[in-house]
């Protein structure tokens, strides 16, 4: 979904909702008060977003042609890789969340979200491929300082893995050598993660909704690099296969900040539309690199790469349907 098609779906909606007010077509609509809560009440949502990323693993191929440099001396290759520009990439992500609210206090919900880079331009000669999975069980209370502002706090359980893979063709003239690289990047982490938000309900049909969330996880990073080169020299070709495995222990700290635009159609019906900005850092604890040979270099690529900080960055414009229904008295 492009900007263009997102934005052009959001204000059909806002100048639907606006003329659906006036007509008495549910009971939602008929008073410009706020709805009193239900007792108990089930949410089925499902969120689209469409934003720019900066996922770690771009921050890490950057560091490791400055190591490069930095271990085994000047090379035109990793120089180039090491001081060019690094832009970002476009994404997208759907989420499904399920909630059940109890007098709109209480509040138990589940998550999860699937969310992958779009290749840059036909040009880009990264071959990077991004892909998040993120799931949370949480809670959270709610507390109304007034009939149209609510205050809350949540907790949720969160378990984060992302996989990148970067798969090319290795191609040098001198000496004449050709093969197939395959890297794939792997973490995995997972932990606590409180939030406080604020609900303001100006309107019965109209809300606005703003959160934030602490992330502190921590988990295990996991590299692996397969080589398979072909070289020829004079009139003979040689295999050659290489195989290397890196594993840290690292942490993924940050914060999510998210604004929402609540537009409440009919009782059982509503769209949200709004914006995410989520900005992380990852560190290493404790750095590990096997199987790579040559003990030296081990040791010092393990001290430059445990000490470098990478980071993630998503900032999408999301678009909600959100189904419910009450139950009970």
């Amino acid at each position: 979904m492009s900007h263009k098609i997102l934005t052009t779906v959001l204000w059909i909606s806002c100048l639907y909702s606006s003329s659906i007010f006036s007509k008495d077509f549910d009971s939602t609509h008929e008073l410009p008060k706020v709805r009193e809560p239900d007792k108990h009440r089930v949410y089925l949502r499902r969120n689209e977003g469409y934003g720019g990323i900066n996922f770690p693993v771009m921050d890490y191929l950057r560091y490791e042609s400055f190591n490069s440099l930095l271990v085994n001396g000047y090379d035109a290759n990793s120089a180039v890789r090491a001081f060019s520009k690094t832009n970002g990439y476009n994404a997208v992500s759907i989420q499904h969340e399920l909630e059940y609210r109890y007098m709109d206090k209480f509040r138990v919900f589940y998550e999860s979200r699937s969310l992958v880079n779009l290749k840059s331009s036909k040009n880009d000669q990264r071959s990077l491929q991004f892909k998040e999975d993120y799931v949370s069980l949480g809670a959270a209370y709610f507390h109304p300082l007034s009939p149209n502002f609510n205050i809350g706090v949540s907790l949720r359980q969160v378990d984060i893995e992302q996989t990148t893979k970067n798969n090319y063709v290795l191609f040098d003239l001198f000496p004449p050598l050709i093969g197939p690289r395959n890297r794939e990047f792997s973490m995995n982490v997972r932990g606590t993660v409180p939030g406080i938000h604020i609900e303001i309900k100006p309107l019965r049909w109209f809300e606005i909704h703003i959160g934030k969330q602490f992330y502190n996880l921590s988990g295990n990073d996991t590299r692996s690099r397969v080589d398979i080169i072909l070289v020829s020299d004079r009139n003979e070709s040689l295999l050659f296969g290489y195989y290397d495995l890196s594993k840290g222990l690292v942490s993924y700290t940050g914060e999510k900040t998210t604004l929402d635009f609540v537009f409440r159609f009919s009782s059982w019906f509503a769209t949200k539309w709004g914006y995410t900005i989520e900005r992380y850092d990852v560190k290493y604890k404790k750095y590990l690199l096997f199987l790579d040979g040559d003990l030296q270099s081990t040791l010092l690529y393990s001290t430059l790469e445990g000490s470098q900080k990478q980071r993630m960055d998503f900032g999408s414009i999301n678009l909600t349907f959100e189904f419910s229904k009450s139950f009970g008295e």
